[in-house]
């Protein structure tokens, strides 16, 4: 085993994953529909807690092509811009935080010799803000995000990163994009039903844990 795994490179996701970003996300979507709603751009709606997730785990674009498609895009800009900054400020705030167990696990796959790549739909700003609060470089080998490829799709970023690193891959995360990459380069996969994406989402993984704790062993089960 030991041998293996000094090969083997795991892919995480990231939001939803590791990261309990409703948190930070939830709040920071409503200032930014209040800002849509109070420059007469959309009609006033409470969205719930559990509408909003089902945005989590998307790239910018895609978000917004689910949620608003009509909106011009110099206000799709700025009311990004503006849910972007609240999720930075409650970062640096120490308000984002990981699942319960993730430090633990992470440390565990380190010290077992997996080599860790971060990838993420997310903005090189919120990457790099993660990275300093959650000392994240403790953990992985590489971090990449959709925001530094012009927003491609995941399965096309995950290119680069085969061809920058020796070993096979074994990918995780919490969304069908996620296990899509799995999916399109013949890959295993870790389905995390914890996160925000359904079970029907997450059929086609290997294997599917209901805790972040479970990834170590769902590994082992793996290989």
């Amino acid at each position: 085993d030991e041998e293996i795994n000094t090969v083997l490179i795991k892919y995480f996701d990231y939001d939803g994953t590791l990261h309990n970003c409703a948190k930070i996300y939830v709040p920071a979507f409503r200032v930014g529909y209040k800002y849509l709603t109070e420059s007469g751009l959309a009609d006033y709606k409470f969205y719930s807690d559990e509408e909003v997730s089902a945005y989590l785990g998307l790239s910018v674009k895609d978000m917004w092509e689910k949620f608003m498609p009509e909106l011009a895009d110099n206000e799709m800009l700025k009311c990004s811009k503006i849910i972007s900054d609240a999720m930075l400020a409650d970062i640096r705030t120490g308000r984002a935080s990981l699942y319960d167990g993730t430090e633990e696990t992470l440390k565990t796959l380190s010290e077992q010799g997996y080599r860790m790549i971060f990838l993420s739909n997310c903005m090189h700003d919120y990457m790099e803000e993660h990275k300093k609060a959650m000392k994240l470089n403790r953990f992985f080998s590489g971090f990449y995000c959709t925001d530094d490829f012009n927003m491609k799709p995941k399965y096309e970023i995950f290119e680069t990163i085969r061809n920058n690193y020796d070993g096979d891959f074994i990918v995780i995360g919490d969304r069908y994009l996620d296990l899509q990459i799995a999916e399109k380069h013949n890959l295993k996969s870790i389905g995390c039903a914890y996160g925000y994406g359904s079970r029907e989402e997450l059929r086609y993984a290997d294997i599917i844990v209901d805790s972040v704790t479970q990834i170590p062993e769902a590994l082992k089960s793996i290989i």
